[in-house]
């Protein structure tokens, strides 16, 4: 009787883990009723990820060498954003060289090389950073600082396209972006 209670308990025990399983790639959204303030925020693991990045302990990298422009890892998001306007994206990285601290970026297409280039300021572990682009700039002197992605309200898609090895990638929020006053 005793080996059939441990069976049932650790059988009850599994089912919110596949409950909290299936929801992994469904589409994330902004909730209508969230202040100006707040945005959508989401783990590395909620997307699509395809190699060569690898996921390991909460957060994503691609291995080896620089990647040509579609030759990296690839992780897409389905977001939908309830009101349209400008938003930036802050993301929780660690970009621990001057080597190993870019993503191409973009939502809803491919991103360009090298308009579409996130040059992240080299990070002393994960540290949040807000997505630039290199536009017309250099490495280290983006163009675009903070880009600004101006969204229409309903369903998009934000691809992140790995560029150098061993930049990482823990956390994604996607916030209205704030005029200074």
């Amino acid at each position: 009787m005793r080996p059939f209670l441990i069976l049932v308990f650790s059988g009850l025990l599994a089912i919110p883990a596949l409950a909290q399983d299936s929801k992994t790639n469904a589409p994330t959204e902004i909730p209508k009723a969230a202040p100006e303030s707040s945005g959508l925020s989401f783990p590395v693991s909620a997307g699509v990820i395809t190699a060569p990045f690898v996921l390991t302990n909460g957060y994503l990298y691609q291995p080896d060498t620089r990647a040509e422009l579609g030759e990296g890892g690839k992780a897409v998001y389905d977001v939908t954003i309830p009101n349209a306007g400008e938003y930036v994206i802050h993301a929780v990285v660690d970009a621990p060289a001057e080597d190993s601290n870019s993503f191409f970026l973009n939502f809803d297409k491919p991103p360009e090389d090298p308009l579409m280039i996130w040059d992240v300021d080299v990070t002393n572990g994960f540290e949040e950073r807000v997505v630039s682009w290199r536009g017309d700039g250099a490495d280290g002197s983006d163009q675009f600082v903070p880009q600004k992605f101006k969204l229409s309200a309903g369903k998009h898609q934000l691809l992140i396209w790995g560029r150098e090895p061993d930049t990482k990638l823990k956390s994604v929020s996607i916030r209205p972006a704030v005029e200074k006053k």
